[in-house]
């Protein structure tokens, strides 16, 4: 098992390359568990510990692409938004293991979550290579994010973890997003005005 410690992605505008591994390493650590439940018929409520440990490197991903001015607006929109949908599909799934015993969810959220966690690695890995690549960026990799996110969506919402549009805006801190939202707009406007010299 991989040391949780171990498992630090980012530092301020940093990216380590044996750090995203560890985190490929622990998510492949939990589809093992995962296949165990599945074959047992019996889910883990310890699960959701390493939910949480794993949410906690995407919002660290996701936090490197708000600070990021390396690539464009677009792009760094596009890596951060990648994390908060992957984020969202943990939440569900968090939510569905911490009920799974009293919503007969057994085995259901462990098989489930089985058929997304394949995906939700692609976006990390697809991310953290944007986040080494930086001003070398793929002109492509923001595209195929995209279809990424759509696919995670698609499939999380197939087999129910993804929260409902009510669900997602419960969590939504409508200052923070007002901020972020202000942000994004500065560093638009700046972007434009550069490209128009």
């Amino acid at each position: 098992m991989v040391d949780i410690d171990y498992i630090a992605i980012c530092k301020i505008n940093q990216v380590r390359n044996m750090s995203a591994k560890s985190v490929f390493n622990y998510i492949n650590g939990m589809r093992s568990d995962l296949h165990k439940m599945e074959a047992e018929r019996s889910v883990d409520p310890s699960f959701v510990a390493k939910i949480d440990t794993l949410g906690l490197e995407l919002a660290k991903m996701k936090q490197y692409w708000t600070d990021q001015k390396a690539v464009s607006v677009r792009s760094a929109f596009i890596f951060y938004s990648a994390m908060h949908n992957a984020e969202l599909v943990l939440s569900k799934m968090k939510d569905r293991f911490s009920k799974a015993y009293e919503t007969d969810d057994n085995p259901g959220v462990a098989c489930d979550s089985l058929l997304i966690m394949p995906v939700i690695s692609e976006v990390f890995q697809k991310t953290a290579q944007a986040a080494e690549e930086k001003e070398r960026l793929n002109p492509f990799l923001p595209t195929e994010m995209l279809k990424l996110v759509s696919t995670l969506r698609t499939t999380a919402k197939l087999v129910n973890l993804l929260p409902t549009l009510d669900e997602e805006a419960k969590g939504i801190d409508k200052n923070r997003l007002k901020e972020t939202a202000m942000e994004l707009d500065k560093k638009f406007v700046a972007s434009n005005l550069l490209n128009d010299l």
